[in-house]
């Protein structure tokens, strides 16, 4: 993706110009409204478990599009009477896999941690986890609003924990590249990750039994994307609650984030800048 070219003298070393629309799905103005909020309370050191939870939400969507490229760049290369061998593709396809499930589970712990000192609940260390019913009770306890949140995603929670021990712990994730019709892509991914290797190769390719790709990285990514979101839209409620005046916002406040910074260790004249994303990302 290569962005219209744009004349900018860059002095000193630190370049942070943000990358546009790269999460879209994300407002940016209720984070800077949340922002210069807390700056303005003092408040911005219990939020940094948040902002990592968001760069980590990042990652998810980042490794989850290679993910789906891969599979399609290797679906594209198949042809009749043509048997596909791609190994390089297959393990970087199954390391995005994972990453993705990894991630996704970092990124709850992070919002898990924020949620402890926001709310001054009674955890701390492996006690600050959605998986444990006793984390999920003292949340709803506190906040009504994070009570939804925890009974409509509890069993999502439990469902990625089971995942991840069973592909990090125990085993691994275990994608045959299917040649021939499927409705699951050419690499699905087991749904019924417990079962043993034998017992999942004799599994019918059905939707019932595996996702797509496609749909596991989508399935993981927006029930995180969910979560982020009311936790932001509730933090604001609450920090605006005891705000003596309103907190002025500049209506461009949002070109100062930035997702990926850069640092310059030379004085240069921007005269372009390229940006580059999974194929993908376009159908995202």
């Amino acid at each position: 993706m290569s962005l219209p070219p744009f004349p900018k003298k860059i002095e000193g070393i630190i370049f942070t110009e943000i990358i546009p629309q790269f999460l879209p799905e994300v407002n940016p103005k209720k984070l800077v409204e949340l922002g210069a909020i807390i700056r303005k309370k003092g408040r911005t050191q219990i939020y940094e478990p948040l902002t990592d939870s968001l760069r980590k939400i990042q990652w998810v969507k980042l490794v989850g599009l290679k993910a789906i490229a891969i599979e399609k760049e290797i679906a594209d290369k198949m042809e009749p009477n043509i048997l596909v061998m791609n190994p390089l593709g297959q393990t970087a396809h199954a390391l995005c896999v994972t990453d993705c499930l990894v991630h996704t589970k970092s990124a709850l712990d992070s919002m898990a941690v924020f949620l402890t000192s926001l709310l001054n609940l009674d955890a701390e260390g492996g006690d600050r986890d959605f998986k444990k019913d006793r984390f999920r009770k003292l949340i709803a306890e506190k906040d009504l609003m994070f009570k939804h949140q925890m009974r409509r995603l509890r069993d999502w929670f439990k469902q990625l924990q089971e995942i991840r021990d069973e592909w990090i712990h125990r085993s691994s994730i275990r994608c045959r590249l299917i040649h021939g019709p499927s409705k699951v892509g050419v690499l699905p991914i087991p749904k019924k990750v417990m079962l043993s290797y034998d017992e999942q190769i004799k599994l019918a390719i059905t939707e019932k039994n595996f996702w797509s790709t496609k749909s596991f990285v989508e399935y993981q990514y927006s029930n995180l994307l969910t979560l982020f979101l009311a936790i932001v839209e509730r933090c604001i409620q609450i920090e605006r609650r005891d705000l003596i005046e309103p907190i002025p916002i500049p209506a461009d406040a949002e070109k100062e984030l930035v997702m990926f910074p850069t640092r310059l260790t030379e004085n240069m004249t921007v005269n372009k800048m390229t940006v580059k994303f999974p194929k993908s990302m376009v159908d995202w």
